[in-house]
């Protein structure tokens, strides 16, 4: 009964390739800013780096978060540090720590909040490709970007280095990656339309 269950969820999974619909990463552009998502051990910040020294901040700053503590540190005191080493004046270097945020929906209200303090109207976001989908929807349907006419554009930065959208079910890594991606969108989309609705 396991099995042949198994094979039902890869059939289905193979036949609507949900790879391709949750990755839309590889649509970067100049933007007002980047902005270098929690996680992702180093890629991400390494990412954003060399997006940032090709002039993909169009302000000529780079915004990192963190929802970690490593060692009683958060991850973005090392993110800073990193982008400081390489060339990336900490003027140009927006810190938005795990004392404001703890998950990606509450990076993407903070995030929201600094582009309209600052009259910005783009930003690229630096994620793992499979989580650009649900940053996209949790945006615009949560935190209304597209009401705020914020563009968005989204930058991969893949740790796991065995992505590949359209051919993902020949790796057991990313069928778990796409799994958990599809469970969180619809987990967040609840959670927090409930909360906006009773709040």
């Amino acid at each position: 009964m396991k099995k042949n269950l198994f094979i039902l969820i890869l059939t289905f999974l193979f036949g609507l390739n949900i790879g391709t619909y949750l990755d839309i990463s590889n649509t970067s552009k100049q933007s007002d800013i980047i902005v270098v998502l929690g996680g992702g051990k180093d890629v991400r910040t390494k990412e954003g780096l060399k997006l940032y020294h090709n002039q993909y901040s169009l302000s000529g700053k780079i915004i990192i978060t963190g929802n970690n503590l490593y060692d009683g540190v958060s991850p973005s005191f090392y993110k800073f540090e990193f982008l400081e080493k390489h060339g990336i004046k900490g003027l140009d270097i927006i810190h938005i720590d795990n004392t404001i945020v703890t998950n990606t929906m509450e990076e993407l209200f903070e995030v929201k909040k600094y582009l309209l303090q600052n009259n910005l109207k783009s930003v690229l976001f630096v994620s793992h490709p499979t989580h650009s989908r649900r940053i996209q929807i949790l945006a615009n349907v949560v935190a209304d970007y597209d009401k705020s006419n914020i563009e968005m554009s989204f930058a991969s930065a893949d740790h796991t280095k065995v992505w590949n959208k359209d051919l993902y079910y020949f790796e057991f890594e990313s069928i778990k990656l796409v799994f958990l991606e599809t469970i969180k969108i619809f987990y967040n989309l609840a959670k927090y339309t409930l909360l906006l609705k009773f709040t």
